[in-house]
């Protein structure tokens, strides 16, 4: 989450966002080349070289949620802010997290990586108790985290790290023995994405929240079968028979 209270903006984003592909080893048995250079691989073999992250580390603001400007406070809705966030109304609460829309498709993620076995955590700048468990609550995000599993600047563990994210992750990640691959973290700031870079994967969210680019591609990463999918409809070649079984409100564009 970035590290001042007022988010700034860019002046503008580009149309669409160019990802980093999966690390994906060497080509499948079909003789497609490694996807990481950019080839395709064959939806038949896919499955068995995309890796399928063990754990996703996200931070809170500006990752989960996308900060609205709360008028009567002349500040955003960030997770240090206790005073803020105690005050905020269930409409103001949703619009905080990007409207009904976007926390269907946060739902739709999680879902698919609780489904995958990944195990999920939130480690956050913010405040755990006051701020972020009750707007989880609040929107039908917290039974996707255990709570053992959300860690905030009121977290022991995280202040026995100097509130340094990569630290705890390496811990967490050290009693699990998870090696680098096993794991992805997501966070909007630069400072914390550099510490954790050679302890796990890292996705530096660009923009205000994560986007539908971005979410795709936590997808892509952490669930084989994701990965599988959003290759073969980004290309079009996904299946007719997958088209039929998707129905209309899964069509990839």
């Amino acid at each position: 989450e970035s590290e001042r209270s007022t988010p700034t903006r860019s002046a503008a984003r580009p149309a669409r966002l160019e990802l980093p592909r999966p690390r994906l080893g060497p080509a499948p048995p079909c003789g497609f080349a490694d996807p990481s250079a950019g080839a395709l691989a064959c939806a038949k073999c896919w499955g068995a070289v995309a890796p399928m992250k063990r754990g996703v580390f996200f931070d809170f603001d500006s990752t989960l949620t996308t900060p609205i400007k709360i008028a009567r406070f002349n500040r955003y809705a960030v997770a240090d802010r206790p005073e803020i966030f105690g005050n905020m109304t269930a409409e103001e609460i949703v619009a905080n997290f990007g409207g009904l829309p976007r926390l269907a498709r946060l739902r739709s993620l999680l879902t698919a990586l609780r489904e995958a076995s990944c195990e999920l955590f939130i480690v956050s700048i913010g405040f755990r108790d006051p701020c972020i468990l009750p707007h989880l609550r609040a929107v039908g995000l917290l039974d996707f985290f255990p709570l053992e599993n959300i860690y905030g600047q009121d977290s022991r563990e995280l202040r026995s790290y100097e509130c340094v994210k990569g630290r705890l992750i390496a811990t967490l990640m050290a009693a699990r023995s998870w090696s680098h691959e096993d794991a992805l973290f997501i966070d909007d700031s630069e400072k914390h994405i550099r510490a954790a870079a050679d302890i796990c994967e890292v996705l530096h969210v660009a923009g205000q929240g994560l986007s539908d680019s971005e979410l795709d591609h936590i997808q892509a990463l952490s669930c084989s079968g994701g990965v599988r999918d959003l290759v073969l409809a980004e290309t079009g070649t996904l299946a007719s028979g997958d088209r039929e079984a998707a129905g209309p409100e899964d069509t990839y564009n």
